[in-house]
């Protein structure tokens, strides 16, 4: 009668626990990255009797997890990149809303500067026009610093969202770490007993992690978690929590590396990062906000150095040449933390030519014997070579000046654009000054019987411009034997002197001639037929104050290309906006892959460890009516044993 009493017993405790299994099931089913559990029956072992083995009854063998590795990992893997994409495409969104917007975007500013030009051209001699232009140039650098400023601020705000990510997965990291300890002290039987719930908790805190960062994980033979991040570098160790930590840049304490804490040691894992909102930032910053500046940078000053240029060659409305309206930005340099200390040379950075700037970084690395300067962007390397050579030489528009005294593995960042837009600004407000016309007119002597006449090209050069300061006017006399017996051409007199040939029996249509040293930067053509002793003249172009032709050049930038890349201002800017529109665009396309992604693996999850409330409600009759069975066994042995006392009483 015991025996019976213990099988029925052993069944309704098991059955008991089985139930209360089930409703801890029932309970946690809208617990996010709950696994449901189950109850594992094993059969007692039996006893031997004269008649054979009989049986004992039942025990829990286990309570375990309904649980898949390898969906979990799908889960936290399609996690990290829906998060990063997600993060990317909401900053992303930010920079294109305001490049692209028609009315406080670059676009309208560069479109009504050029306008005011257009007018000018069309009314030198208006003094409300020129002004005009004034309020033109100063609303565009207004512009151009408003772009910076905001890009900037973001750029600041993705700085400050770095700090909080590595704060919150310090933070995570540690509870895991935590959480390892608990369940390591929970487990029993050499692993073959685990707490479930702790498991579950661990789960849901990695996934917490895998949102902010991508992660690694390998599980110890104590039940532990180890995580990593990374190219494999260890968050986690058993109980143990590294500490992620936001560092000074290398080269600026403005922008902030991730390093790892080990411990007195700080290793730089930057550009291991990756997935997560971290990685999302990192690639904000690199992708979307340098670009942009630098772009930014290069149109303020491609624009700024070019205007100037062409206002140079003109004459303002007090007959001198035209002065600079533009002041444009430097060359930034910046040295490496990790250079030789006391022994870095000083290095400094020229603009040469605008038009051959692009919207990258560079940098600068000395070996010990010869120095490197790689274009960041694409990683091309464009100048290998001693200091001599590189101070000579001119990359990508822009020249250096490196001094002695460098030491093997020093590095140094140039940025010949970054600043470009933020330090444009206007260097007068004279509208007077404003240099609509050219610096040269021409004139024909009435004495002259020929038809011929003179047209001045565009000068390109002011070095011998004005003429009176060079000996006065140049006046071209022709004459049938100027360069030698039958040989027709042109004597000139006055400024510094020179002759060139002219043949217009060849030349009818006329010929261009640049008159070279003499002359340098003073095209011009003649057309029509001249005869002997006929006069043309070039000569300041004093009082020209109706003249136009410069005022139709600067306007003419608008049109021209000017910038590498065969770019206008406008198109320049309009690659940027296209670029910034185009990853917006495929963050979004690609968030929206990368969530029916992550849904099927939580839904793939959800099918072998969710709670189907169906089943535990199935599972609930079974056992209520197994627990019931069990009860009556015992109800039955009773019976059975009253019965037999009652036949010995």
């Amino acid at each position: 009668m015991p025996d019976i009493l213990n099988i029925a017993s052993s069944a309704l405790l098991s059955y008991q626990r089985a139930l209360a299994t089930t409703g801890h099931n029932i309970s946690n089913a809208n617990v996010e990255g709950y696994s449901r559990q189950r109850t594992e029956f094993t059969a007692r072992p039996p006893q031997f009797s004269g008649a054979g083995f009989i049986g004992s009854g039942v025990s829990i063998e286990s309570i375990s997890r309904v649980y898949d590795q390898f969906r979990v990992e799908q889960v936290r893997t399609n996690t990290a990149s829906f998060s990063q994409v997600d993060q990317f495409a909401s900053l992303a969104a930010q920079v294109d809303n305001i490049l692209a917007d028609p009315n406080a975007g670059l676009s309208p500013a560069l479109q009504s500067f050029f306008n005011s030009l257009q007018d000018l051209s069309d009314d030198p001699t208006s003094t409300p026009v020129r002004q005009i232009v004034l309020s033109e140039a100063e609303g565009l650098v207004q512009r151009f610093s408003t772009l910076d400023e905001r890009l900037r601020s973001l750029g600041n705000d993705a700085e400050r969202d770095i700090t909080n990510i590595v704060a919150d997965i310090n933070n995570i990291s540690t509870s895991i770490a935590n959480i390892n300890q608990d369940i390591i002290l929970s487990t029993r039987n050499n692993g073959q007993e685990l707490p479930n719930d702790l498991l579950d908790e661990r789960d849901r805190l990695v996934l917490q992690l895998s949102e902010l960062v991508s992660t690694n994980t390998i599980t110890q033979t104590d039940g532990s978690l180890n995580v990593f991040v990374g190219s494999g570098q260890a968050l986690v160790v058993g109980t143990t929590a590294s500490q992620l930590v936001a560092i000074p840049g290398e080269f600026g304490a403005a922008r902030q590396d991730i390093a790892i804490q080990l411990g007195a040691t700080q290793s730089n894992i930057t550009t291991f990062i990756s997935g997560g909102r971290l990685g999302a930032t990192l690639d904000f910053r690199s992708q979307i906000i340098d670009p942009g500046l630098n772009t930014l940078g290069r149109v303020a000053t491609g624009l700024g150095a070019l205007f100037n240029a062409q206002q140079n060659l003109g004459l303002d409305q007090q007959d001198a040449l035209g002065v600079n309206l533009f002041a444009l930005g430097p060359v930034n340099v910046a040295e490496s933390t990790n250079n030789a200390v006391g022994g870095t040379p000083t290095v400094t950075g020229a603009l040469v030519n605008v038009s051959s700037l692009t919207n990258s970084d560079y940098r600068l690395d000395f070996d010990g014997a010869n120095y490197s300067v790689r274009r960041l962007n694409d990683d091309v390397t464009l100048f290998t070579g001693n200091l001599a050579t590189l101070n000579a030489t001119v990359i990508d528009g822009f020249q250096l000046t490196v001094g002695a005294g460098a030491a093997a593995g020093d590095s140094f960042t140039i940025q010949p654009t970054s600043t470009g837009a933020r330090d444009l600004d206007l260097l007068f407000n004279d509208p007077s000054r404003l240099a609509a016309a050219a610096p040269l007119r021409t004139a024909t002597t009435l004495a002259n019987t020929g038809d011929g006449e003179i047209s001045l090209l565009p000068v390109n050069n002011v070095t011998q411009i004005p003429l009176s300061a060079n000996g006065g006017d140049i006046i071209l006399t022709f004459d049938p034997d100027a360069l030698g017996v039958g040989v027709p051409g042109f004597t000139v007199t006055g400024g510094p002197g020179g002759t060139l040939a002219y043949d217009p029996a060849t030349e009818s249509t006329g010929k261009t001639f640049t008159l070279g040293a003499p002359f340098d930067g003073i095209s011009f053509t003649v057309e029509g037929v001249t005869d002997n002793g006929d006069a043309l003249t070039i000569t300041d172009n004093i009082n020209g104050v109706g003249d136009n032709r410069n005022a139709l050049l600067l306007a003419g930038l608008e049109s021209a290309i000017t910038l590498s890349g065969n770019n206008t201002f406008q198109s320049a800017y309009g690659e940027l906006v296209a670029d910034v529109g185009i990853r917006t665009q495929q963050s979004f396309l690609t968030r929206d892959a990368q969530q029916v992604l992550l849904d099927q693996s939580i839904e793939s999850r959800e099918e072998i460890s969710g709670v189907n409330l169906d089943e535990e409600a199935a599972d609930l009759v079974r056992l209520q009516q197994a627990f019931q069975a069990a009860a009556q066994v015992i109800s039955i042995a009773d019976q059975l044993f009253q019965e037999i006392l009652q036949a010995v009483r």
